[in-house]
C-alpha cells in the first residue's frame, strides 16, 4: 500500500495568504500545516511511500516537506498545467501500479481512524472504499410544531453523508482510471463508472472533519488546533486554566489505547463514548474517576473526555 495526496489546488478563496502559498501549506498552528496533518494520518497506517500529486506551486510544497517526513519517503508528481484529478491518479498508477493506494484530497483535516479505515477496506469485497462523514448544516436549524417555534439548534449534524475525500483503491480497480472519459475530475469520470459496476463501498465514522476551502474553514480548523497535540490514538487539547485547576480535553479513537501523564489526584470525566480503565472498570458518559500520575485507558468507541488537574 502506498499513500497519495491530491495537492494541486489553487486556494483562490483563501485571501489571508499570499498568492505564492499553496493551500496545503496553510498552517493549522505554528509549524504544522494541513499537509503535515495529512502526512501524520498516513504515517500511522504503516505507509512508507507517499506521492504528492501537485500542480500550482508544487515546488513550494517540495521545498517545505523535502524527501522525508515522519519516517516516510516523499515523491512528487507535478502537472505543468491543470489536467484534472483523473489525470493525476492515472499518472500515479502508471508509475506505481503494483500497490493499493490510500488516496486523500489535499485540503481536508479529519480525526478519522485511518488504521481502522484501512483494515475495513482491505477486508471488504469492494475494489474501492470511500470514507464518508455526516454533513453539518452550515446554518442554524429552527424546529417547530404547527406554527410554534419549539427550539433553535445551532448548525447540527444532519442525517446525510458527504464524501470526505479519502479513498482506498485496490489494484483490481485501476482499470477504471485508465478508461477514456470526457470529464477530467474523478467524481465525474472514474467514480461513477466504479459505482455503476457495484465495486465501491463506504466506511462511516462520526469524527471531526472539515474541508478547507475558505477563510471561515481555516478559522474553524485553527480553533480546533488551538492548544492541541495529535497522537496516533487521538489528541489532547489544553484549555485555559479555570481557577486553580487545569483542563485538558482528551479524544481517543475507538479501539485505541492511550497513556497520558497527569498530576496525582486528577479527575477524569467522560463526556461522550465509553472506555475501560485498568484493571477493568468501564466508564460511560458522566462517569468520573480519580487518576494520576498516569492515565491509562482503552476506548470502546470514540471517546471525548475532560482531564481536570489540580
Amino acid at each position: 500500500m502506498i499513500g497519495a495526496i491530491l495537492a494541486g489546488g489553487y486556494g483562490k478563496r483563501i485571501r489571508s495568504f499570499s498568492s505564492d502559498t499553496p493551500k496545503g501549506l496553510v498552517p493549522l498552528k505554528d509549524g504544522y500545516t494541513i499537509l503535515h496533518r495529512q502526512l501524520f494520518d498516513l504515517s500511522i497506517t504503516g505507509i512508507k511511500d507517499v506521492y504528492l500529486l501537485t500542480g500550482h506551486l508544487g515546488e513550494k510544497i517540495e521545498q517545505t516537506l523535502g524527501e522525508k517526513q515522519m519516517g516516510m519517503s516523499l515523491h512528487y508528481l507535478k502537472e505543468e498545467k491543470p489536467m484534472g484529478t483523473l489525470f493525476s491518479v492515472r499518472n500515479l498508477i502508471s508509475i506505481r501500479g503494483d500497490e493499493d493506494v490510500l488516496l486523500r484530497n489535499g485540503d481536508t483535516v479529519s480525526d478519522i481512524n485511518f488504521p481502522e479505515f484501512v483494515r475495513f477496506a482491505k477486508d471488504s469485497d469492494y475494489s474501492m472504499v470511500v470514507c464518508i462523514s455526516r454533513m453539518r448544516s452550515p446554518f442554524g436549524i429552527v424546529e417547530f410544531s404547527a406554527n410554534s417555534v419549539t427550539s433553535f439548534v445551532e448548525k447540527p449534524l444532519l442525517d446525510y453523508y458527504i464524501n470526505s475525500g479519502t479513498y482506498y483503491i485496490k489494484k483490481n480497480c485501476f482499470e477504471y482510471f485508465r478508461k477514456d472519459y470526457l470529464e477530467k475530475d474523478l467524481e465525474k469520470s472514474a467514480f461513477p463508472e466504479i459505482v455503476k459496476r457495484g465495486k465501491m463501498g463506504v466506511y462511516r465514522e462520526d469524527a471531526f472533519w472539515i474541508g478547507i476551502d475558505s477563510e471561515k474553514e481555516i478559522e474553524t480548523a485553527r480553533n480546533e488546533y488551538e492548544g492541541r497535540t495529535d497522537y496516533p490514538w487521538g489528541f489532547v487539547r489544553k484549555r485555559k486554566a479555570e481557577g486553580k485547576v487545569t483542563l485538558t480535553e482528551v479524544y481517543v479513537k475507538s479501539g485505541e489505547k492511550a497513556s497520558i501523564d497527569c498530576a496525582a489526584g486528577s479527575v477524569f470525566r467522560v463526556e461522550d463514548g465509553a472506555c475501560m480503565i485498568p484493571p477493568g472498570e468501564k466508564l460511560k458518559p458522566g462517569s468520573t474517576k480519580s487518576v494520576g500520575p498516569k492515565l491509562n485507558l482503552e476506548s470502546l468507541e470514540n471517546v471525548r473526555a475532560l482531564l481536570i488537574e489540580p
